[in-house]
């Protein structure tokens, strides 16, 4: 503010008008080549005293009202203390992403399937459409918005995998997904030891020089008691041990509430999420009693329908074919398939379902069969006849279970996959550590982590409040007209999952249903379409170059 000290009182109430009025153009060359000696040197003003007096040099004699760009970037500037305005200065310097090294990590992902179109980033549907709102797309925008990666190059550019591809509607609450993310590590730091198996990367760029500082700033580093002549108050104190960045609180800050990181994982070793998992382990949440005057399903007959499918065996009837991906091999095992009460709901059951790999849609076909049995309009032999594609070799029509209760619960991997979960910026060994050292290390390891945990109950709790007020209906009803009869209509009913059902006057057994195409049919009818399509494609391209 020093170079306005020798201004005439002229020139400064001419310049507290145009901040008053807003007046953004800059300053003419007449004004700005004039020295600054007195009231002489000041343009002559073809205006009347009082207007000359408020207003200072005016349009009306050709010039035009000071600058106050210059005015108000200094005045902002002068409002700040010396970690504002380097915060605002860092923020206007451009990012370069190959200045910074990169690291492997995992991350631990849990989402609500129902506000999105699937898990995997899906490209528009025309040239005009607008993206499609995926889990993928949302965590690209969060990744690139808190720069961790560098923007534009999608997840090609990051190296970026996940270990299940869940669909539209379908949950996830275990996810594991690995990529390079930029790093605030550095050889030599004195934080944990980054030798690892190519776990992380120097920069690709070497590290632009500082400018040197103006002196300007010199002089607001002396004021404050942090320039040259006088030592910094923080160096004088201990260097803490470097840290990592803390993953999910960034993500989480900027992602939407349905989809939360949970931990995160340095990556020391090679890892994929796909390829390294031994297991996935879904569960599908329903009621006993599919409505409330409809007898509860069987759940012993469901559990002698579900052991059936444990081993190998081709699942291509329980499934949906897909002839783009060309599948041959429909064969799947599954480790384990059990129901267990929930222990949050009472009438809710869990039904698991655990195997190295699963086909699409694979789990909600299960489940609709097993609907089937515990409404006793099918045996759990059905199971057994299904998977003997001598017996079957095409899948008989049937609806499939409906996507809201599923969901994604586990991702396993074997111990020398290295993962290592933690929730805040400790970059170090962790799960294999004493409770004694666990217990010094958590406020860095874990820290945020209670506060992201009462956001998560909030929610549940909110959830858990909006699902009593919509019960209060049938509740206040029961109460005023006593408990509904059960319905006598001579036809049948059945679950879907997700609060929906079928009912028919006859049922028709699975058995006698049309049946669909084998997965042969399939993929050879997917193949001369896309020759076909491949065809036509030439021929009009020939035909345009003709007409060139």
């Amino acid at each position: 503010m020093s170079k306005y000290a020798n201004l005439s009182r002229e020139e400064l109430v001419a310049r507290l008008a145009a901040i008053e009025s807003g007046a953004t153009a800059g300053l003419t060359e007449d004004v700005q080549a004039q020295p600054v000696a007195g009231p002489s040197s000041v343009p002559q003003i073809q205006a009347s005293p009082k207007e000359a007096r408020i207003a200072g040099p005016s349009i009306a004699n050709g010039s035009l009202p000071p600058s106050t760009e210059a005015i108000n970037e200094e005045d902002s500037l002068a409002g700040m203390n010396k970690s504002q305005r380097k915060a605002k200065k860092r923020n206007e310097k451009p990012f370069h992403f190959p200045s910074h090294p990169t690291r492997h990590i995992a991350l631990l992902v849990a989402y609500h399937g129902w506000p999105y179109s699937g898990l995997a980033l899906q490209p528009p549907l025309s040239p005009d459409a607008p993206i499609v709102q995926t889990v993928e797309s949302e965590l690209l925008v969060a990744l690139e918005k808190t720069r961790l990666i560098e923007g534009g190059k999608g997840w090609e550019g990051c190296g970026y995998s996940r270990c299940g591809r869940t669909d539209r509607g379908v949950s996830g609450e275990g996810q594991v997904v690995n990529l390079w993310v930029r790093s605030a590590r550095r050889p030599g730091d004195g934080g944990a030891n980054l030798d690892g198996e190519g776990g992380w990367k120097e920069a690709e760029e070497p590290v632009p020089p500082k400018p040197k500082p103006t002196e300007e700033e010199d002089a607001e580093g002396e004021g404050e008691g942090e320039g040259e002549g006088e030592p910094s108050t923080k160096m004088t104190q201990a260097k803490p041990t470097p840290v990592e960045y803390p993953y999910p609180k960034l993500l989480n800050s900027v992602l939407p509430h349905s989809i939360r990181i949970l931990a995160w994982s340095p990556l020391s070793r090679p890892f994929d999420s796909r390829f390294s998992c031994t297991h996935r382990h879904y569960r599908y949440a329903f009621h006993l009693r599919p409505t409330p005057t409809s007898p509860p399903l069987d759940l012993d007959l469901m559990r002698d329908g579900a052991s059936r499918l444990i081993g190998e065996y081709d699942h291509r009837n329980f499934c949906k074919l897909d002839g783009s991906k060309q599948i041959e091999n429909h064969k799947r095992t599954v480790l384990k398939a059990y129901f267990e009460p929930s222990p949050e709901f009472p009438d809710m059951i869990i039904f698991n379902l655990i195997g190295t790999a699963f086909l699409w849609h694979q789990v909600r076909h299960i489940i609709a069969m097993l609907f089937l049995i515990g409404s006793k309009l099918e045996t759990p032999n059905i199971v057994s006849d299904l998977l003997d594609v001598e017996k079957y070799p095409s899948k008989p029509n049937y609806m499939m279970g409906h996507p809201l209760p599923l969901t994604l619960h586990h991702c396993g991997y074997p111990d020398e996959a290295g993962l290592d979960w933690r929730f805040g910026g400790y970059d170090g060994p962790y799960s294999s550590l004493s409770e004694e050292e666990k217990d010094k290390l958590y406020p860095v390891a874990m820290g945020g982590r209670e506060g992201f945990e009462r956001a998560l109950d909030s929610s549940r709790q909110e959830a858990e409040l909006r699902a009593w007020q919509i019960g209060g209906s049938m509740r206040k009803m029961n109460q005023v007209l006593g408990p509904s009869r059960a319905e006598k209509t001579g036809g049948c009913l059945w679950p879907v999952g997700g609060g929906d059902f079928q009912m028919t006057g006859k049922y028709k057994p699975v058995e006698t249903r049309r049946r669909g195409e084998t997965p042969d049919e399939v993929n050879r009818k997917w193949r001369e379409m896309k020759e076909r399509k491949g065809v036509a494609a030439a021929a009009a391209m020939a035909a345009a170059e003709g007409d060139e």
